[in-house]
């Protein structure tokens, strides 16, 4: 077995999330292929100059221009997995589809119920212009604008400094800019920051503005960092971009250019399936413009993990419930009930993706009656059952399994 000596000029400490990622995927892909041997390498192109012979017979690299000039010279295939890389020289790359992931925010937020949008992005993050409104960067894609103004809606923006944390004074110039821009907007308002951190910080600053968390102010990022998405209130509702598979995908591709070299004359760009939009707190809402039903949605909110029903909502808004399930009709197209039933369901879907608690646990903190019931709902809405949903979702999040043979 012919070893092939792998340099992985990418960032692998433990920094964010998106890199972690690539890095599981590549090792994902070398224990499948043990003849794929991969070694970190971030000073490949320093060691492409210094080492002779070359130490490396490819490379997959968040790539600078330097390592590709290097690596050219040396004949030695390279794989780029960072769009945002400065690199003009056509190589071979694989990217998540960042547009992609643009519309299906905008379609999840669409699907909440709002009607006025934003996004904040660092026009300098190429994949954020590619995810938000591809034309600043002088690039063709129909990402999240696109989406919302071909539905009749406006799109409002806010350009972040490219580093808002470069010192205390940008940070500051920062936070006061998108306070005053965030209190302009007509509301509520869906709002989409791909920067987990940016994100956050606007979830933070919600109660100073005097906004309500999904009500006023709906957020949704694109990087799912943990640390920033999972562990403070509100939950923010991410896209999983699928860095994983970023990763394994570049190192197949790699693989198949060192195996048939031909392949290094044709450049090749792979947009890797997204993983799954997650919803939680942050937009966990169905915003409504008559004020009855808004109340009434709130209330459905906050208690649909409780075995409420029509009357419970009926008597919370203080109305008849002929009145109420017309003004529901009117103004979501959907019955109270149904408005339960959906509330009850994002959640369940949540948990099942993200959690390994048993179906009779999330039956009780759900607000099913009974396993039976959410089974039967679970099924009629979804049409299949809430463990080969989970099997689904874990399948989803996985890499392909290399064909044997």
């Amino acid at each position: 077995m012919k070893v092939k000596r792998i340099g992985l000029a990418i960032n692998a400490q433990h920094i964010n999330a998106e890199d972690q990622q690539i890095y599981h995927g590549i090792r994902d892909y070398s224990r499948e292929h043990p003849e794929f041997e991969c070694v970190l390498a971030p000073f490949a192109a320093d060691e492409l100059k210094a080492t002779e012979p070359a130490p490396y017979h490819g490379i997959l690299a968040q790539a600078t221009s330097g390592l590709v000039a290097m690596a050219a010279q040396l004949g030695i295939p390279v794989v780029d997995v960072w769009f945002d890389s400065k690199v003009t020289v056509p190589i071979n790359c694989v990217f998540p589809d960042f547009a992609k992931a643009g519309r299906l925010v905008g379609q999840h937020l669409v699907h909440r119920g709002f009607d006025n949008f934003g996004y904040v992005i660092n026009s300098q993050t190429q994949s954020q212009a590619m995810m938000c409104n591809a034309e600043l960067i002088h690039a063709d894609a129909l990402g999240f604008e696109a989406y919302i103004k071909a539905r009749g809606f406006a799109c409002g923006h806010f350009m972040a400094p490219k580093n808002v944390t470069e010192d205390a004074q940008t940070w500051q110039r920062w936070s006061n800019s998108i306070r005053q821009w965030i209190r302009e907007q007509p509301k509520p308002l869906g709002l989409f920051v791909p920067s987990d951190m940016l994100c956050r910080h606007i979830a933070d600053l919600a109660h100073e503005l005097e906004l309500n968390i999904p009500h006023d102010l709906g957020l949704v990022s694109a990087q799912n960092e943990p640390n920033l998405c999972l562990l403070a209130e509100p939950l923010l509702t991410s896209v999983d971009l699928g860095y994983r598979r970023v990763g394994y995908e570049a190192a197949a591709m790699l693989d198949r250019m060192l195996s048939n070299r031909q392949l290094m004359k044709k450049r090749e760009i792979l947009l890797v399936e997204l993983q799954a939009l997650h919803p939680r707190h942050s937009t966990d809402a169905s915003n409504a413009k008559d004020p009855l039903v808004a109340s009434a949605m709130r209330f459905i909110l906050d208690h649909a993990n409780r075995p409420i029903g029509v009357k419970d909502v009926v008597k919370e808004v203080a109305t008849t419930r002929r009145t109420l399930e017309r003004r529901f009709r009117d103004s979501l197209e959907r019955t109270v009930m149904q408005a339960i039933t959906r509330c009850r369901m994002e959640r369940l879907k949540r948990r099942l993706s993200e959690g390994s608690e048993p179906i009779k646990q999330l039956a009780q903190d759900s607000g099913f009656n009974s396993v039976r019931m959410l089974y039967q709902t679970f099924v009629r809405e979804e049409g299949m059952s809430p463990s080969a949903y989970r099997q689904k979702r874990r399948a989803v999040s996985k890499p392909p399994r290399a064909a044997s043979g």
